[in-house]
């Protein structure tokens, strides 16, 4: 018996039987394939977020950022001695608070993060290259809506 076409793209995993399914495999998928790195790249994925938050909210306390991020401190900690130890991060007094300290992107941080993005929104844009235009804006708008549904919940 032949594969079905989900089948065939799949692999040998059956196509999912529910809505739920379906995303977990998704995501699963996608997941895999961004994390790997990128013929070039020096950035690994799991720094992506943490880049991004701080090139988007600015300067902030290690705390305040692994709030943020829904990480735990000490997981953030070493993420940012690392990215400050390969210059993509800066460290500046708090001027609230002259004992602390705030991270911010630096502007070699900014352009991995940027080339890193843009590379795999092109490896994203080349998977539903083949899409009509009504697929695709169907897709961006049902994600868009899990994700801030996700975000709402406890």
């Amino acid at each position: 018996m032949q594969p079905t076409a989900s089948e065939a793209v799949a692999g040998s995993t059956p196509e999912p039987a529910t809505v739920e399914d379906a995303v977990m495999l998704a995501l699963v998928r996608v997941g895999q394939r961004l994390r790997q790195r990128l013929p070039g790249e020096d950035l690994e994925f799991t720094s992506i977020p943490l880049l991004k938050a701080l090139q988007h909210r600015g300067p902030l306390r290690v705390s305040t950022l692994a709030e943020h991020l829904h990480l735990d401190a000490s997981t953030v900690s070493r993420h940012v001695r690392s990215l400050e130890d390969r210059g993509m991060l800066e460290r500046a007094t708090d001027p609230d608070d002259g004992r602390a300290s705030r991270v911010a992107i630096s502007a070699l941080g900014l352009s991995r993060v940027e080339a890193g993005s843009a590379r795999r929104r092109a490896l994203l844009g080349e998977a539903i290259a083949a899409w009509d235009d009504t697929d695709r804006e169907t897709l961006r708008r049902l994600l868009y809506r899990l994700a801030s549904d996700i975000q709402e919940l406890p």
